[in-house]
């Protein structure tokens, strides 16, 4: 089954709270929590988007232009070990690559893997919004 942008953010979308967002532009939909703060960025990358992942986060991900992609949040003990796990998931794109992922759709990463990775981002960054 391929999963598309819509049902992504769909899905995001159930977490209490959650709202989408264009603060970066029409191109990229970012996911917040009731308190404001971003769990979710989803986007579909591009030429420029592929060259920028080889050169900073990794040169061999499996990515081509087209592809939709998610950055989450990550506890930092989590990090490599699922980058480890699976191909199809990178340093952060565009965010702190210690303590966020990115997961290219559609890959190797199954997509009940993703929506965990969803609620977990979903909760650290709703326990950094009590503080």
């Amino acid at each position: 089954m391929i999963i598309t942008k819509d049902q992504l953010i769909q899905d995001c979308l159930k977490l209490a709270g959650s709202y989408l967002d264009h603060p970066y532009g029409e191109f990229a939909d970012v996911i917040k929590n009731a308190a404001g703060k971003s769990f979710a960025v989803i986007g579909i990358l591009t030429d420029k988007d592929i060259a920028s992942i080889k050169k900073n986060c990794d040169p061999n991900a499996p990515v081509v232009a087209g592809d939709i992609n998610i950055t989450m949040k990550c506890p930092p003990e989590l990090i490599f070990p699922l980058r480890d796990k699976y191909e199809a998931l990178i340093p952060g794109y565009y965010s702190n690559r210690n303590h966020w992922n990115t997961a290219i759709l559609n890959k190797d990463v199954p997509y009940e893997e993703i929506l965990k990775m969803v609620q977990l981002s979903y909760e650290l960054v709703a326990s950094k919004s009590k503080k």
